[in-house]
């Protein structure tokens, strides 16, 4: 089979509902233009002059295939009653890429029942959808207007790093509260089948329950970003961010980096390597890790490792608390602890320089803890 036929065809049915019908229509054109194509290259036509003659002869059929109902029309067989009158619905199949993004609504990412992905809102134009290949794209549908807002320093608040840090966070959070929210889109994917999953919000929340994919990117600007897999599986690359909301993952990557910078970052799971970032909130770690980088300038960093394999771990704070407790049998352990204004505490027998297990701990004003 020739695959750039086979993408020509494809794509003349990739915004048309999946029906007997279709389907059919899909297969049977799909065949005639294979045939097509091996028949001209049989004549002495090269690869691409065969493939533009199949082009040419196909001219008709898109306004045939338009005459079917649209995906973006509103209509599927995903609802339990087979119905979607009053909601948006889609059903993608032979995808294992998502890339959502949407303004002001919340993503919610759950595993799918039947190996195929789902998308619905109760607002039937509340999101957009379509397959190219094997990517499934998701849209919001609607744009929240902004409603003019000031923001001032007030009077008497703290104006060190910390209070200017929490205010501009108080900011971010006002000018996110005058946008109207539109209603939630729910995302169903096959669980543990996905190669990459990608989810963009402005103001929305995104919550993902679904096992992680091989590479999973998630952000939100105001939102709270959550992510709880019902289902272990480990990602290559896992990067979630958000600006003002708080940061959640309970999962495991090879390579994780968590940020956020007025929001708590909050991670357990178990981990090649892991970056945790925040400007103004607090840093919490629980789990295994080999190498573990936490920094915040006025929040507190706990991490706590479980697992005896790990090489280093660095916690670097501000005007924060700086805590890192480290699991029973470690025997070759090298801290490095300091504070200028807290008090310093380090229970770990130091083996020098060379230690196999690399430990850095530091705070100007905060108390550090390393046991």
């Amino acid at each position: 089979m020739n695959q750039t036929v086979k993408r020509i065809v494809d794509i003349l049915f990739q915004d048309v509902i999946e029906n007997e019908e279709t389907n059919a229509l899909h297969e049977e054109l799909m065949n005639n233009c294979q045939e097509h194509f091996q028949d001209l290259i049989g004549r002495g036509l090269s690869e691409d002059e065969a493939v533009a003659e199949v082009v040419e002869s196909l001219k008709g059929m898109k306004d045939v295939i338009g005459q079917y109902p649209k995906k973006t029309s509103g209509h599927s067989s995903f609802s339990e009653s087979g119905e979607c009158d009053e909601e948006a619905c889609f059903a993608f199949t032979g995808a294992d890429t998502l890339k959502a993004e949407t303004t002001d609504q919340d993503i919610l990412i759950s595993p799918s029942a039947d190996g195929a992905i789902h998308i619905r809102c109760d607002d039937p134009e509340g999101v957009k959808a379509e397959q190219i290949g094997n990517e499934v794209r998701v849209t919001g549908g609607k744009k929240s207007d902004k409603v003019s807002a000031s923001f001032q320093f007030p009077e008497g608040e703290d104006i060190s790093i910390s209070g200017i840090l929490n205010m501009v966070g108080k900011a971010i959070r006002n000018v996110a509260t005058t946008f109207q929210g539109g209603s939630p889109i729910i995302i169903e994917v096959p669980d543990g089948q996905m190669k990459e999953i990608e989810l963009n919000s402005r103001s929305g929340d995104i919550e993902c329950c679904c096992a992680m994919a091989r590479k999973m990117t998630v952000r939100s600007t105001s939102g709270n970003v959550t992510l709880q897999p019902e289902t272990e599986k480990t990602a290559e690359k896992l990067m979630i961010s958000t600006v003002s909301g708080d940061a959640e993952v309970h999962g495991s990557a090879l390579e994780g980096e968590a940020t956020s910078m007025s929001g708590d970052v909050t991670v357990d799971g178990v981990f090649e390597t892991l970056e945790m970032k925040s400007t103004s909130g607090s840093i919490e770690f629980n789990g295994s890790v080999i190498n573990a980088a936490a920094s915040t300038i006025s929040g507190d960093i706990s991490v706590t490792v479980e697992n005896t394999a790990v090489k280093q771990v660095t916690g670097k704070s501000t005007s924060g608390d700086v805590e890192i407790y480290l699991p029973h049998g470690l025997h070759s352990v090298h801290a490095e602890c300091s504070t200028v204004s807290g008090d310093c505490l380090s229970r770990v027998s130091d083996a020098g320089m060379a230690a196999t297990v690399q430990i850095r701990a530091k705070s100007v004003s905060g108390d550090v803890t390393v046991q």
